[in-house]
């Protein structure tokens, strides 16, 4: 049980603080490049770990939540990226608090994942 009290302290704690952090950004193309890299990064290191690493992911417990936060981490990058463009091209102060707390409140979604996951398998 505190295993999942952890995991939801950090998912609804770190996700939308690293979120809100990216929002402090200012759009341009550097930033969406650096953002772009970084997710290709994240997802191929998480599909390595998933697919070719030598100790696979299922098998070994840190392989697998390492994959995770590495998909998880690419998902905050992919909603920042997009909030980003928004807000590029809408500069107003509407645009600006829709989607830091739309952004923020998506970076959680992976929490229901987890916990639909936990309560079919339980």
């Amino acid at each position: 049980m505190v295993f999942w009290i952890a995991l939801f302290v950090v998912i609804f704690g770190f996700g939308p603080w690293a979120f809100l952090r990216l929002m402090h950004l200012t759009p341009s193309s550097a930033v969406f490049a650096r953002l772009v890299a970084f997710t290709v990064m994240a997802a191929a290191a998480s599909l390595w770990l998933r697919f070719l690493a030598p100790v696979p992911w299922g098998v070994n417990v840190w392989a697998t939540w390492t994959g995770m936060i590495l998909i998880w981490t690419a998902w905050i990058a992919v909603l920042a990226l997009a909030a980003l463009a928004l807000r590029q091209m809408d500069q107003g102060p509407a645009m600006r608090r829709w989607t830091g707390v739309i952004g923020a409140m998506g970076t959680t979604v992976p929490w229901f994942g987890l916990a639909s996951a936990r309560l079919m398998s339980s």
